[in-house]
């Protein structure tokens, strides 16, 4: 979910909120992964090479928020193509940061090289299932009684997605969701049911950004054999 362009630094998947400010304007969007150089964001509107933007975001190491200029230096405008994939965004390499700031990116990236396998990238302290949860950042769409939600996806096992969402559903709500999968054209929709919440921002390494957990229900034979096969070849993937 992170390869990019090489540029001999360690790149580590890291999946929190974030915003972008530039000509006045400011966007909500993910942060996918991060080096000491800089980030690549989640956007489905991707900035133009080039473009200087401020960006804000935590690193949830319990320290100030970071606030860094940076630029646009490469996009990707296509969806991803395989499991391993980056969704539509941008590349930014940091023009400044502040000194501290720097030092903690340098500490996160050095605690997840140093222990791999205890990060697999789809985030800290859910509620264990047993079955295997990837990192898979796409936009989608929440809808039910309590209206309509944009939101991006941050993981996915065949039980379910955790979705980044402010203004999520009641725990207990149902639903339906959609949103693509990656080498796959049509939309994935299924209901689904609020299964756990996580509304505030939590101090803890490689954890994930607020938003809710939410359940399948009543998948077909042919979607479970779908997104097994997504976790398939994203298991397959990082041994090969």
């Amino acid at each position: 979910m992170y390869r990019q362009p090489r540029s001999g630094f360690n790149r580590v998947p890291f999946v929190q909120s974030c915003t972008v400010t530039w000509d006045g304007l400011e966007t909500a969007c993910l942060v996918c992964n991060i080096s000491i150089l800089g980030v690549f964001l989640h956007l489905e509107a991707p900035l133009e090479r080039r473009r200087e933007v401020t960006l804000r975001f935590r690193l949830a190491d319990e320290g100030p928020e970071i606030e860094a200029a940076a630029v646009v230096t490469w996009v990707n405008e296509t969806p991803a193509e395989g499991a391993t994939g980056l969704p539509r965004g941008c590349g930014l390499r940091f023009l400044h940061v502040a000194p501290d700031d720097l030092r903690r990116i340098a500490a996160l990236v050095g605690a997840y090289v140093a222990a791999p396998h205890e990060h697999a990238g789809a985030g800290v302290g859910q509620p264990f299932t047993g079955r295997a949860r990837i990192p898979l950042i796409t936009a989608c769409t929440l809808t039910g009684r309590f209206g309509t939600r944009q939101g991006s996806l941050c993981n996915l096992s065949v039980l379910g997605v955790y979705v980044a969402l402010e203004d999520m559903p009641a725990l207990g709500a149902h639903g339906s969701i959609s949103f693509h999968l990656p080498g796959v054209s049509e939309e994935f929709r299924s209901d689904v049911k609020v299964c756990w919440q996580n509304p505030e921002f939590p101090a803890r390494a490689q954890a994930l950004p607020p938003g809710c957990g939410l359940c399948f229900e009543n998948l077909g034979a042919e979607q479970e054999e779908l997104l097994l096969g997504v976790v398939s070849d994203y298991q397959q993937a990082l041994v090969g």
